[in-house]
């Protein structure tokens, strides 16, 4: 059975060196991203904690409507 994706859910993030990936909790990215104050079109970046790449959302609305994709 899918999972259903509602507002709140995790974000799937992946890393664009090693593909690792993870969830992170939405409320986080919102957050971080709010915060950063960078350009609105990088999407809110983490460290992999595998190896020295990015993580980036595979699929990411932000706040302001801005919608990033992997």
């Amino acid at each position: 059975m899918a999972k259903v994706k509602t507002k709140d859910s995790p974000i799937q993030f992946r890393c664009t060196v090693c593909n690792f990936e993870e969830f992170i909790p939405k409320d986080v990215v919102d957050f971080c991203d709010i915060m950063d104050g960078g350009d609105p079109l990088v999407p809110p970046r983490f460290d992999c904690q595998r190896c020295s790449g990015k993580m980036h959302p595979v699929y990411y609305v932000n706040h302001d409507g801005f919608v990033y994709t992997l």
